[in-house]
């Protein structure tokens, strides 16, 4: 498969664009958590819920193409065949049963809507769906969405503003937590978010 590679600031870019189409004030206004289930639904794609594997590996997977998927069926205790459209991210529904997982539900929806935005032309009629999956090697697409997902969740004006305000009288661990609740994100993304930019 070809491959596009993105610089980080050409992705930062990406994510303003992404943002400002659905609403400018989640790039220039107050911070505050960005309704990434609304901004998929605004390009026409489907969320779906689905244990895509037994063992909880794939967290995500954006589908291109129409065709079938092997989702893990619970009440059977089996992998069924499930039909889906192009334009469909399936997200593991085991994000969905422990609220401490909304960050990472949140994270898994920004990365699957980035591989839309990034590498639909890439894999569209190659039968091949992008997947998020837990403790993989990660090849350049899966970065660049890992990017673009965090910039689209903690875009940097929004950070820059929470960071200044809010540092005052926090100590960097306290910091990171009271900002990952402010954009409903893991306190890891948050951290990292904040240390690549060099804030903490």
């Amino acid at each position: 498969m070809e491959r596009i590679y993105y610089r980080e600031q050409a992705l930062e870019t990406i994510a303003r664009k992404v943002l400002c189409a659905y609403d400018d004030s989640l790039f220039y206004g107050d911070p505050h958590a960005i309704p990434v289930e609304e901004i998929i639904e605004s390009y026409g794609i489907s969320l779906e819920y689905q244990y895509l594997r037994k063992n909880g590996r794939i967290l995500g997977k954006t589908i291109f193409d129409d065709g079938l998927e092997a989702v893990y069926d619970q009440e059977q205790g089996m992998y069924i065949l499930f039909p889906v459209k192009a334009g469909t991210i399936l997200i593991d529904a085991s994000l969905c049963e422990n609220e401490t997982a909304s960050g990472r539900l949140r994270f898994t929806c920004a990365h699957e809507l980035a591989h839309w935005v990034l590498h639909k032309k890439l894999y569209q009629g190659t039968g091949e769906s992008a997947a998020m999956a837990l403790a993989t090697q990660e090849d350049d697409m899966e970065i660049q969405a890992n990017i673009l997902g965090s910039a689209i969740l903690m875009p940097m004006p929004q950070v820059k503003r929470a960071f200044y305000r809010m540092r005052t009288g926090r100590g960097s661990d306290a910091l990171v937590t009271d900002m990952a609740a402010l954009f409903q994100v893991s306190r890891q993304a948050m951290r990292i978010r904040l240390e690549n930019h060099h804030l903490i």
